[in-house]
């Protein structure tokens, strides 16, 4: 009997070498991916902290990345291009030719496809692209008819950073947590006649599935954190916890589960919501916390139990 494939996605590990603050489960899932009897491994987007800024952050994480040693697919998260448009939040860093193009030199195609077995083809999906007025948006719509309306009896999965919705398709709010709702309802009538399809996201940093009309949803957990476990301000969709998820396919049929290795640290990061200016600008616009103990280190002082400074 033939054994399935085993894709392992993982999604949001917010690498920084800026702000490393989520390098201790890194470390972990390098192992963890090195003993992993997988086919393939994907990353649904939000590789950086603050990539879509600092484009030294993209070449940091790709640099960590490389220390898999096993080929990996990549679709670009907010964090690492930009958010989508326009920005709804006000003042946001949001998808440019500019970020896009450093995203892809350091992490390659932005959306692609790739058939694996006999029975799948993978569509990877940029999110922000949706919207955008950039070229390659166009372009990869082109790619995702293609793909849907020449299956050669192949099922589609889908891999893309941001999920269709959040609690329900009727929604009609423009969010960034998910697709707006011109884009949600554009990419269903594109993947209409395709059967069903698989579509794997992350961005939200719970598990949970769900379905739309033909369109079987799975959502990721982030390897890195999560955002108010207990649902006090940000609400919960899912299971709040880290993890990766191990996808089978065997034949046309397809399976999955949550795994959640017991030596990652599970942060919670809720009460950075609680700031007036947002979650985001802990991550990208505060001061680095720290420097002022390495300028001290670089100068040749250290601070004395008197609050002095003193020689090392």
């Amino acid at each position: 009997m033939t054994s399935p494939l085993r894709i392992v996605q993982i999604s949001d590990t917010h690498l920084s070498r800026r702000r490393p603050f989520f390098h201790h489960n890194w470390e972990l899932l390098v192992d963890l991916l090195a003993a992993e009897p997988c086919d393939l491994i994907v990353c649904s987007g939000d590789m950086t902290v603050d990539g879509s800024d600092f484009e030294d952050e993209l070449a940091f994480a790709a640099e960590q990345f490389r220390r898999i040693g096993r080929e990996v697919l990549f679709m670009p998260g907010n964090h690492d291009i930009g958010n989508s448009r326009p920005d709804v939040r006000g003042g946001e860093s949001v998808i440019t030719a500019e970020r896009r193009e450093a995203f892809i030199r350091h992490f390659g195609a932005d959306f692609w496809t790739r058939e694996i077995g006999a029975s799948w083809r993978l569509l990877g999906l940029n999110s922000m692209l949706f919207g955008s007025g950039l070229p390659a948006e166009a372009e990869q719509n082109e790619m995702i008819r293609a793909a849907a309306g020449e299956r050669d009896g192949r099922r589609l999965m889908i891999f893309q950073h941001k999920p269709l919705y959040l609690a329900s398709a009727t929604e009609d709010k423009l969010t960034q947590g998910s697709l707006y709702p011109e884009h949600r309802l554009r990419l269903r009538q594109m993947l209409s006649a395709a059967g069903e399809v698989t579509i794997c996201s992350g961005h939200i940093h719970d598990y949970k599935t769900d379905a739309w009309d033909n369109l079987q949803q799975i959502w990721a957990p982030s390897t890195a954190f999560v955002i108010d476990t207990a649902g006090l301000l940000y609400p919960r969709y899912g299971v709040r916890r880290v993890g990766y998820l191990r996808h089978f396919l065997e034949g046309d049929r397809h399976g999955h589960e949550f795994v959640e290795p017991d030596c990652f640290i599970g942060i919670d990061l809720g009460n950075w919501m609680r700031a007036p200016a947002g979650f985001h600008a802990r991550y990208a616009k505060e001061p680095l916390r720290g420097l002022v103990l390495e300028d001290r280190a670089a100068s040749g002082t250290r601070s004395t139990a008197e609050g002095k400074p003193g020689p090392i």
